[in-house]
């Protein structure tokens, strides 16, 4: 009997023994696009607060752009945290894990990782988005999970779960209506 317990649905699977996290570049520029969309937030709420009745477009604008950024930065703070008790993504202890009772096997292809699950839709981490991405089947082959390498590109229904080049547009895009936002409302 011991005195401390796992969180529920954890178990003691040891230390990591490959951690990963987004690539330089795209985590810079969520947290670029989060500063400057509060930035354009700030200026835009100061150009707006004289006439508070009829710019309500003009305060709520703004604060999906943050959102939006922060949501964003979020996803690239984000690891990927492989070991004998499975693969995690998440912050700490805030996050979601597939243990490898839940692993049907893992496809290793040239351009990312195919999670096949025992039931559901496949999880992909793309080669683009998580640093160090090389050691991801020595590290996978080390925690005792069954990996397959494949040859060639990823079947579509998996690629479409990796969300990285999608969220870079959508931070570029969010960075662009943040500074629109800024001039509707210089111009208001």
């Amino acid at each position: 009997m011991s005195v401390v317990d796992a969180p529920p649905g954890r178990d003691f699977a040891g230390p990591a023994l490959g951690e990963f996290r987004s690539r330089r570049g795209p985590k810079r520029l969520a947290r670029a696009v989060l500063i400057m969309s509060s930035i354009d937030a700030a200026i835009t709420f100061s150009l707006v607060r004289g006439n508070l009745n009829n710019s309500a477009t003009f305060i709520v604008l703004p604060l999906v752009c943050v959102s939006i950024a922060a949501v964003g930065w979020a996803v690239r703070s984000a690891i990927v945290r492989i070991d004998a008790g499975g693969i995690q993504w998440g912050w700490g202890d805030l996050g979601f894990r597939i243990g490898p009772d839940r692993i049907k096997v893992l496809h290793l292809y040239e351009r990312g990782l195919a999670v096949i699950r025992n039931s559901g839709a496949p999880w992909y981490l793309a080669r683009h988005d998580w640093d160090r991405f090389e050691e991801v089947a020595k590290v996978c082959e080390d925690a005792g999970l069954d990996l397959e390498r494949k040859p060639g590109r990823a079947p579509l229904r998996a690629q479409m779960q990796a969300y990285g080049v999608v969220l870079d547009a959508l931070m570029v895009m969010n960075l662009l209506g943040s500074g629109l936002i800024v001039a509707f409302a210089a111009l208001w």
